[in-house]
């Protein structure tokens, strides 16, 4: 008996320690009188947790094997009077040549400036009528599919389609499904989190859901050729509050970012630790755990009186996105934090506010890895990924470097920490 109970403490300590080989080292001459005297099958479950344990330390040591690291490169783009650093809407684009650029609009107007990606430059800008026949109405975000083909999303359930001559070849209304399902607009304001996509010439956007509306669909077909509308089958998820009368908490739902892998959607709720996988037809859904090692729960700010400070400091998750280059995804992870006297909430909201992480995940959604950057210094709203890394904006209001002048972004390296 004495003997069973002194392998069960060895494989307790090797468990609750990660001390796997360390302690069957120390206590190699005690394990071996252990294993002499005790039943053969105690002896076999023995060794069979002190597998499990020497598995589970690997797969612990595997979990945080990666790591963002800043690099020396920069980019820095050149602003001009009417443009501002806390952007929202920006994309990546590169020509048949291969030409490659950054480009941006102006929040408050049609403008969309096309920078030369490898200069760092502005070349030339395009400017939007709001009204008349080639009128858009006021533009909220676009997608820029080729030269002859930019997708503009406006503020209301319209998305037009025009070229860099700003001449408006087609518009898609979507205001109904064909099922009759009512819709609110697709935002579209920021290509990395919420990109509109085009899949088999159709659109797949992804509508505000509507508080009072029981049927959400989470993604909208637009088919270009027949201008018909198709609500697909996976819905937005329930959040706190839906069954009480006060419908759901603090439009937490609309929070939410979708990237495209290639393979299928994957969705990001801001007031979920999950991730959501879905095929790309949405006709199933998947959850899977994805916890920031910095977030014990998520706080749902309160609905109707939440304060701007809530907002800001309430742990929660962020935008998602597909690094095709090293297929991984990065995810925006924002923990509990205190702000000081006099820092502006709703300024620091538009900027990504104090304090986050970026979650490493691979393409089985395991966390390996997760990186925390310095306290207001970088804007977790605007960031992409290029070839050679993950460039996050520097252009932070509180950052002692911040200028008005500039937008400026870091590359990030994904480095495999040392054994």
């Amino acid at each position: 008996m004495i003997a069973e109970q002194a392998a069960t403490v060895l494989v307790l300590v090797a468990v609750m320690t990660g001390k796997f080989m360390a302690v069957l080292k120390n206590f190699q001459d005690s394990l071996f009188i252990t294993f002499k005297y005790i039943p053969m099958k105690t002896c076999m479950i023995t060794i069979s947790l002190l597998l499990c344990a020497f598995f589970s330390c690997r797969r612990a040591d595997e979990a945080t094997s990666y790591r963002l690291v800043r690099s020396d490169k920069t980019l820095s783009f050149p602003l001009d009077d009417r443009m501002k650093s806390s952007l929202f809407s920006y994309s990546l684009y590169t020509d048949k040549e291969g030409k490659e650029y950054f480009t941006v609009k102006n929040p408050d107007t049609n403008d969309i400036l096309f920078y030369n990606m490898a200069t760092s430059k502005p070349e030339f800008k395009r400017s939007f009528a709001r009204e008349g026949n080639h009128g858009v109405g006021r533009m909220d975000g676009y997608h820029i599919h080729t030269f002859d083909s930019i997708f503009l999303i406006s503020n209301v359930q319209m998305i037009v389609l025009a070229d860099t001559s700003t001449v408006v070849k087609d518009r898609f209304h979507y205001e109904t499904t064909s099922q009759g399902i009512p819709l609110l607009r697709f935002p579209g304001l920021n290509s990395m989190s919420q990109p509109l996509v085009i899949l088999d010439n159709k659109l797949h956007i992804l509508p505000i859901p509507n508080r009072r509306q029981e049927i959400n669909p989470l993604c909208v077909l637009i088919d270009l050729a027949d201008k018909s509308v198709l609500g697909l089958k996976v819905q937005y998820p329930e959040f706190p509050g839906m069954d009480d009368g006060t419908y759901k908490t603090f439009g937490s739902e609309i929070e939410v970012s979708r990237c495209y892998d290639g393979r299928q959607f994957v969705y990001s709720f801001y007031y979920d630790e999950d991730i959501y996988i879905v095929d790309i037809g949405h006709t199933s859904l998947r959850k899977v755990k994805a916890v920031s090692r910095y977030i014990d729960r998520v706080e749902y700010p309160d609905d109707f009186v939440a304060t701007p400070e809530e907002i800001c400091t309430n742990p929660k998750y962020g935008s998602l996105l597909y690094d095709k280059y090293r297929d991984v995804y990065y995810r925006i992870a924002y923990p509990k934090s205190e702000l000081e006297k006099g820092v502006n909430a709703l300024e620091l909201i538009q900027f990504g506010c104090k304090l986050f992480s970026i979650m490493i995940l691979d393409r089985e959604w395991n966390v390996v890895g997760e990186t925390k950057l310095p306290e207001y210094t970088y804007n977790s709203r605007v960031w992409f990924v290029r070839e050679d890394g993950l460039y996050l904006s520097a252009s932070h209001f509180m950052n002692p470097e911040y200028s008005d002048d500039w937008l400026v972004f870091h590359r990030f390296d994904l480095v495999k920490k040392k054994e």
